[in-house]
């Protein structure tokens, strides 16, 4: 009997091939039961137009088990998730990684006709979060997340939260009110002072006059105090760490052109500089702004609580239960589903465990540990559902020693930049010139003597400089985010620009995780014997296995007489009488050609060899045009696998490369802290846990992901796979954005000239101000945009 597949069909809910005899309803195709289930609750509650808005908007569906969200149920697990809580109704707020869409974002607006206990639901599209009040009396927060959870929207709940972010005190909203507020305040100080400009003098009506100067004066309050803070709060923080940064003097200039200004409207003896101080003050929180966008979608600064479960099901004196991971004690018993992580180490005492490591140890390959065998934190369970006896707490097991490292309690500092460089020497012939002004006018008109004092700090105060580095910083951020490139910080770009020297994680960086060139040694496989194969090798979630099914791609699949898996060896099958043996040489008695380059599979029907396999890593698409264009750099390989790939990898990375395999997470940390050592600046490159350690170490971290959704571990650039192409590139970008940064400062400089020469002289005029201010910043702005665009056209097309 042989049961025919159709592989052309495509979902109609998420658009998928259906590999395998699709599931059909209402002459739509499905390619699993979940996706069935999905359009079903849908289609039930009349919300069938999700499916209008854009063609197969959804995602593939998981089935989880039925207890999955259980730790939901109790109040001390929850509550981190409520926002609010009163007799009535329940606030909760979720992070969506699935929404990318607006079907998305219409459905989930939706959901209360799924469940008259739902209140409202509110998307914010950006930050993929969605907001719902619901009655908790009729609705429990389990059931809407498995709600959530069945529509293709599971939650995103991990340890860390209700935990304060660690990427620092930045809120988008909070930013944008304040961007907006100083905006608002710096247009209409601009508007009222207007006459000003013209050269108007207020004699001509002297009430009106101070009314409008004191409207601005009001006005500025809000910029001086809300607005301005983060530099008063930057200069002291600084000065508490016996250094002064670039937000110091910038601080002083708007103090002094506050207090100026103050002055002189109290004195009736001028306007005073409040436009000046408000334009310096949105235009710096623009670029700031723009500089700190990845905030809104990404997560920079992962820790391994991360990685892990919120709680898992335990079996603790003969009762079951839930458990918070942080309450996990020796000897419990923890049941472990497919798809979980291991949360501690322990040992196997129920099923037969397969076992990915990759994420802690960068090992591609399934692991197998048999009943009695210690299982440690951090691995993936990849096949039937395992028990395991607790045999050290969460927060004491093998995987969270590499947290503990050092590397992780510092954060990396850029005191050394070319911003702080300019500006300490900057700040201090503007402080020189001031003094000697001051000093120069005090005998003969004490009076002059103050105002060339004040005016020299106004006008050539580093704002220019800061300006200059914060929108070129600020522009290069949000074009290269727009290029799968999210930069973390503009202190990254400068310590970008100083690189030289990379090193590479192997599995999933230089070459794609579970994907196999696969080329066929010898094939005498009959159309009959290749699907008995293609159907044996179906059976069984081992890598090798599916690439080689993927290879073969076989559109009928026939039933099987029988079916077994030797764990580490191979698979054997029986079909009309013949024994089928697919595996290693020593299992099916081939010869090996032992090609160390790749790994070999062996096909035998009745003893008699039929087929060999040779499967090798695929390299990341790019990579190759990329090594060569990073040989001025100092390039090492750090990898969890073996040395079997190490001829590919010398080819690939050349005979001056440092290539080290088998390495634990410790030693590559401890390899990029010799390298840092001997001088060299580091950028490290790697994909998971096992890099988390050399990524935080580097001078700079990046993380490969498959799109701006997966998971990444803490680094200072997150990218995308298919960007890897443009890594030189981006280095080098990052070398001609500090050059559009010296040039904006020359620029400024010669606008300051202007204005130093009018204030040691004490003939700055307001209007004289006026002009210049505006001019320097809006001139810098243009240099910044125009540079970064051309830059980034230049080296990205």
């Amino acid at each position: 009997m042989i049961k025919e597949a159709t592989i052309k069909a495509t979902c109609y809910h998420c658009g998928d091939t259906c590999n395998n005899l699709p599931d059909a309803i209402h002459h739509k195709v499905f390619c699993c039961s979940g996706c069935k289930n999905v359009y079903l609750l849908l289609n039930r509650n009349h919300l069938d137009y999700y499916y209008c808005l854009n063609e197969t908007p959804g995602q593939k569906m998981m089935e989880p088990g039925d207890s999955k969200f259980g730790y939901l149920d109790d109040p001390q697990l929850s509550a981190p998730l409520i926002r609010f809580h009163n007799d009535q109704q329940t606030s909760v707020c979720f992070y969506l990684p699935q929404i990318h869409c607006s079907s998305c974002l219409w459905l989930l607006e939706h959901l209360q006709k799924m469940n008259n206990a739902i209140l409202s639901s509110q998307v914010n599209f950006t930050t993929k979060e969605v907001a719902i009040a619901f009655n908790h009396n009729e609705i429990s927060l389990r059931s809407l997340v498995e709600l959530l959870a069945a529509i293709g929207y599971e939650p995103l709940i991990d340890l860390n939260a209700g935990e304060k972010n660690d990427d620092g005190h930045y809120s988008s909203k909070k930013a944008a009110y304040k961007l907006g507020v100083t905006g608002f305040c710096f247009a209409n100080i601009m508007l009222i002072s207007f006459p000003e400009y013209l050269g108007m003098h207020a004699t001509a009506d002297v009430k009106l006059a101070l009314f409008f100067r004191v409207t601005n004066l009001f006005l500025a309050l809000p910029v001086l105090f809300w607005g301005a803070s983060e530099f008063f709060r930057n200069a002291w923080y600084s000065f508490r760490q016996k250094y002064i940064n670039i937000d110091a003097p910038i601080a002083l200039a708007i103090t002094v052109t506050f207090s100026r200004s103050v002055y002189e409207i109290i004195t009736q003896t001028g306007a005073g500089y409040m436009d000046s101080m408000s334009g310096i003050v949105f235009f710096m929180l623009l670029g700031r702004t723009l500089q700190n966008r990845a905030y809104t979608t990404l997560q920079f600064n992962r820790n391994y609580k991360s990685y892990f479960p919120v709680a898992v099901h335990i079996k603790r004196q003969e009762e079951e239960k839930i458990c918070a991971l942080q309450d996990l004690q020796e000897d419990d018993v923890l049941f472990l589903r497919h798809g979980e992580i291991v949360p501690t180490d322990g040992i196997l005492t129920q099923g037969k465990a397969q076992l990915d490591y990759s994420f802690v140890t960068g090992e591609s390959k399934v692991e197998h540990a048999a009943i009695g065998e210690i299982i440690y934190a951090g691995a993936r369970v990849t096949g039937a559902a395992i028990e395991v006896i607790c045999v050290k707490p969460f927060s004491q097991n093998s995987f969270t020693r590499l947290w503990n490292n050092k590397a992780f309690s510092k954060e990396k500092e850029n005191k050394k930049n070319l911003v702080g460089l300019i500006s300490r020497h900057f700040s201090f012939a503007v402080f020189t010139i001031a003094v000697t002004a001051f000093i120069y006018w005090l005998p003969q008109h004490p009076h002059k003597a103050w105002n060339a004092l004040t005016a020299v700090l106004i006008v050539a105060c580093p704002c220019a400089l800061l300006l200059t580095s914060t929108f070129t910083n600020g522009y290069l951020i949000d074009y290269l985010s727009r290029k799968g490139f999210f930069i973390k910080n503009a202190d990254v770009i400068e310590r970008l620009s100083r690189i030289n020297s990379v090193t590479f994680d192997k599995t999933g960086t230089l070459t794609t995780a579970g994907a196999y060139n696969v080329k066929a040694k010898k094939m005498e496989l009959s159309d009959t014997e290749q699907a008995v194969v293609c159907a044996s090798l179906s059976q069984t979630l081992h890598p090798l296995s599916l690439a080689l099914a993927q290879h073969l791609r076989c559109p009928k699949l026939p039933q099987l007489d029988s079916f077994r898996e030797y764990t580490g060896q191979g698979i054997e099958a029986t079909y009309n009488g013949d024994i089928y043996r697919i595996g290693s040489s020593i299992f099916t008695g081939q010869a090996t050609t032992e090609d160390r380059n790749g790994s070999e599979v062996f096909v035998t029907i009745n003893g008699t060899g039929k087929a060999h396999f040779l499967l090798k890593n695929s390299i990341t698409e790019g990579v190759q045009e990329l090594i060569p264009e990073l040989s001025g750099l100092s390039i090492s390989l750090l990898s969890g696998d073996n040395a079997g790939d190490r001829p590919e990898m010398e080819q690939l990375l050349g005979p001056s490369a440092a290539l080290l395999f088998q390495q634990s997470p410790e030693q590559k940390l401890a390899y990029i802290d010799k390298l840092q050592r001997q001088g060299q600046r580091v950028m490290m490159i790697g994909d998971g846990l096992n890099d988390a350690g050399a990524l935080r170490q580097s001078d700079v971290g990046v993380a490969i992901i498959q799109n701006a959704l997966s998971f990444s571990p803490a680094s200072d650039v997150i990218m995308t796979a298919d960007r890897m192409r443009y890594l030189a590139h981006y280095i080098q970008i990052a070398r001609s954005a500090q050059n559009i940064i010296l040039g904006g400062f020359i620029y400024s400089l010669l606008f300051n000239l202007i204005g130093i020469y009018f204030a040691v002289s004490a003939q700055l005029s307001p209007m004289i101000a006026a002009i210049l201010m505006p001019s320097s910043s809006l001139g810098i702005i243009l240099i910044a945009y125009a540079g970064i665009g051309y830059t980034c056209r230049k080296r990205l097309q």
